[in-house]
């Protein structure tokens, strides 16, 4: 005869406890916002397409997410994790003493390859982001900036720098990640017109002129 597991909260369940199959279930909401923002936009997506790419009842959707907006700071979350991940992974992999302008290029090479190969993340990181709501804003524009504040930390004497000659590090890394960004958007909307190798060298002449004022070190 088979015993049966009762289900209780923190108890297991099929070998995943509660919390571990609600987290399983979010994640799965995630994935296919992705999905669906990609093929159609935030607003044009609806909790019923996002359940069914997800494979899960509408109910699962408000188990994790209070509203669409919620869902949409998480994918866009998930996706800057990933990309910001593989850019440092990148980064971490040259050797050191690492040169300012081989990082740029490496950080370049490595986002814009992943946009290309990532076109729904791409959407979502780019383009569908921005203008939903103050607080989504403030998300997207807290993330890269940290991203960007990241990157420079691997040349601390560009930091040292940059406060030597009085510039607000913050607003520098909000004008360097801008450009980046702006430059990957253009790329996006024009369906990837342009290579990968175009597209960081574009970048690089901007950020190698800003380069080779404030961060040669």
């Amino acid at each position: 005869m088979t015993t049966q597991t009762k289900i209780s909260p923190g108890r297991t369940y099929k070998g995943a406890s509660n919390e571990a199959r609600r987290a399983e279930r979010r994640q799965k909401l995630i994935e296919a916002a992705v999905k669906v923002y990609g093929a159609v936009g935030y607003h044009g997506a609806t909790v019923r397409a996002i359940c069914a790419e997800a494979g899960l009842t509408e109910r699962y959707f408000y188990e994790s997410f209070e509203k669409g907006e919620a869902l949409l700071a998480a994918a866009y979350l998930a996706v800057m994790e990933r990309l910001s991940g593989e850019v440092m992974t990148a980064i971490a992999a040259l050797p050191a003493p690492i040169e300012m302008g081989t990082l740029v290029r490496t950080a370049l090479h490595t986002y814009y390859t992943l946009l290309r190969e990532n076109p729904n993340e791409a959407r979502v990181f780019l383009v569908e982001i921005l203008g939903v709501s103050p607080a989504v804003d403030t998300i997207y524009w807290d993330t890269i900036r940290n991203v960007s504040l990241a990157i420079l930390r691997f040349a601390p004497g560009a930091v040292t720098r940059l406060s030597d000659q009085g510039l607000d590090l913050d607003l520098f890394a909000d004008g360097l990640i801008g450009a980046v960004v702006q430059i990957a958007l253009g790329w996006v909307r024009s369906g990837y017109a342009q290579p990968v190798e175009t597209v960081v060298e574009t970048a690089m002449a901007i950020l190698g002129a800003v380069s080779g004022r404030f961060l040669n070190c």
